[in-house]
Parts: C-alpha cells; sequence; structure tokens
C-alpha cells in the first residue's frame, strides 16, 4: 500500500514534465501521451529495482527518452511540425512586420525550430532548457559521458541558433524598416520649435 502512494506522489510530481518532454520530441500530443502513459506504465512495472529515489528523475527520463525514440522509430521518420501550425508561425512572422512576437508566439516560433532539429540535438535542449537538468542528469537519461552531453548540447544550440538566424535577421529589418518609415512619416512643420 505505501508503495502505491510512493507512486502516485511520484507520478503527480513528474507526469507534466515527462508530458511536456514527450510533446516536444514527438510534436504529437496524442504519441506524446501515449508515450507518458507508457513510461508510466514501465516505472509502476520496475519500482522494485530503484532503491535510490534521488536517482528517479534521471531514470523516469530514460525511460521517456526511450518511449520517444519508440515512437519516432515506428513513425519511420523524423517528425515535422504540422504543416498548419508551420504556415500560422510564418503568417505571423511575415504579416506583422514591426511588431515584436507576443510571448506565446516567440515560444511558438522556437518550438517550430526545434521540430527542425535531429532528435539526438533536440532532446539535450529540451532536457537543458524546459526540464532544467543538470549536465549530469542528462548523461543519466542519455546514457552519454558529460562530455559529449556537453559536446551534443554545444552543436544542438549552434545548430538551432543558424537555422533561426535568417528569420531573426529578416524580422530586425522589418523592425529597421518600419522605424524609418515612422521617421520619415513625422510631419516636418514642428521642427524647430521647443
Amino acid at each position: 500500500m505505501g508503495d502505491d502512494f510512493a507512486f502516485v506522489s511520484l507520478y503527480n510530481r513528474y507526469k507534466a514534465p515527462v508530458y511536456t518532454y514527450c510533446v516536444k520530441m514527438l510534436f504529437d500530443t496524442e504519441a506524446a501521451r501515449d508515450a507518458m502513459q507508457e513510461t508510466f506504465l514501465r516505472v509502476f512495472e520496475n519500482r522494485g529495482r530503484l532503491l535510490n529515489t534521488d536517482s528517479f528523475r534521471a531514470w523516469t527520463f530514460t525511460i521517456a527518452r526511450n518511449q520517444c525514440l519508440n515512437q519516432l522509430r515506428r513513425m519511420k521518420r523524423q517528425v515535422q511540425l504540422d504543416e498548419t501550425l508551420a504556415a500560422t508561425l510564418h503568417q505571423v512572422v511575415d504579416d506583422q512586420p514591426g511588431v515584436r512576437l507576443e510571448k506565446s508566439e516567440r515560444a511558438a516560433l522556437i518550438t517550430y525550430f526545434l521540430g527542425r532539429l535531429k532528435p539526438e540535438y533536440r532532446e539535450v535542449i529540451v532536457l537543458r532548457e524546459y526540464q532544467n537538468m543538470t549536465y549530469a542528469e542528462i548523461a543519466a537519461v542519455t546514457r552519454s559521458t558529460l562530455s559529449a552531453v556537453k559536446s551534443r548540447l554545444f552543436k544542438a544550440r549552434r545548430k538551432l541558433a543558424q537555422t533561426m538566424e535568417p528569420e531573426l535577421r529578416r524580422e530586425q529589418q522589418r523592425v529597421e524598416g518600419l522605424g524609418e518609415k515612422c521617421a520619415s512619416s513625422t510631419p516636418r512643420g514642428n521642427e524647430g520649435t521647443s
């Protein structure tokens, strides 16, 4: 009975972070929900193997990672962001020159670019930036060395920046163009009066 109560407590604590990880890896809410449920089913089935609850987080994310990789293999291709969402994101950027992106729009844009990364790059960014895991925890989850995690994270961030750079440059040019347009439309009759 105590084991069941402890499991429910751990499930309630980790279900949202595991689901978020799965969504950011798979870009499909149904597949993410399935991966999360399968993760906690495996955790429950193997709960006796975990002696140290300090490593529960890394152990759970290792299982979630494996479930996501299985899902990706089943799909036989890297999951791309839904085309309608991609069109919406480009519309937000293209149709609103000079308007700073709202926080939710920026998050959606970053999610879009995350979806364009290889799964091994995407996972380290998601674990580090969205799950706030240490390098050691990421190494445990991905079954890598600490130096491999640091290297993969560096490459992933660089690739993400390279992918985002043209879009960000276009947005900056639009903002600068709007500023110039506003400056040139200022009434000239008010010059020199103070």
